[in-house]
């Protein structure tokens, strides 16, 4: 990098000289986020327990050819060569652990689908930030606890938010009613009380909610008065 900088430093021509500067920061921004990713990947692997040998049979770090890690199982890039994450599919595989805060080097991730697994445990309380452009979020079928964050709602692309099946207990964040892109919504099967959220664009049925005894208003009984 220093000796390409000389070398353009020391260029006659304006014109080859701009735009080796714009190759060579292009170039590092890439290799900064293919190498990112790949920590995100190795992150993932080294924070979850694989009790049935998936990630350890498929996610080989000992490959350095182009765009390896888009061949491991679950994993979609955003381009066949191209070690850029799009959208993590680790559903059923038996991974055990908490909700890998790993995933913040996953810059361009849009998809997450940690669904059926064993993972417990609070989720991060800076999930928005983990996550922020994420547009699809299952984390159906597993054992989290504690509150729903209240920084979900900073993820403003979501689409899908499953959260059903879970032990998650107190309120539903009012602040989740802000998602204005969401259209499928789930918190059934947990353990969550006080009044549902008042989402903006759109609205959910009982189903969204059910066997959460203590939930109110919206589509459920009405809340009774404060």
């Amino acid at each position: 990098m220093a000796f390409s900088m000389h070398m353009l430093l020391n260029g006659r021509d304006p014109g080859i000289f701009i735009g080796g500067v714009l190759w060579l920061l292009l170039s590092c921004s890439f290799s900064f986020g293919v190498e990112s990713d790949i920590n995100c990947l190795r992150s993932i692997k080294a924070s979850l327990q694989d009790t049935l040998g998936y990630l350890n049979s498929s996610w080989d770090f000992n490959n350095n050819t182009e765009g390896f890690i888009c061949n491991f199982l679950g994993i979609e890039c955003w381009h066949p060569h191209e070690s850029k994450v799009l959208n993590i599919k680790l559903s059923d595989l038996g991974l055990k652990g908490s909700f890998p805060r790993g995933l913040a080097n996953c810059t361009s991730l849009t998809g997450l689908d940690l669904s059926s697994n064993q993972l417990n445990g609070p989720l991060p309380t800076d999930i928005g930030k983990i996550i922020s452009f994420i547009t699809t979020l299952d984390l159906s079928s597993n054992s989290f606890t504690g509150q729903i964050p209240m920084k979900l709602s900073n993820c403003s692309y979501l689409n899908v938010l499953k959260l059903d099946n879970n032990k998650f207990s107190g309120i539903i964040p009012p602040e989740l009613g802000q998602l204005t892109r969401i259209k499928t919504f789930s918190v059934a099967n947990n353990q969550l009380s006080g009044p549902v959220p008042n989402f903006n664009n759109t609205s959910f049925g009982p189903e969204s909610y059910a066997n959460n005894t203590g939930l109110c208003g919206g589509p459920l009984k009405h809340c009774p008065p404060v």
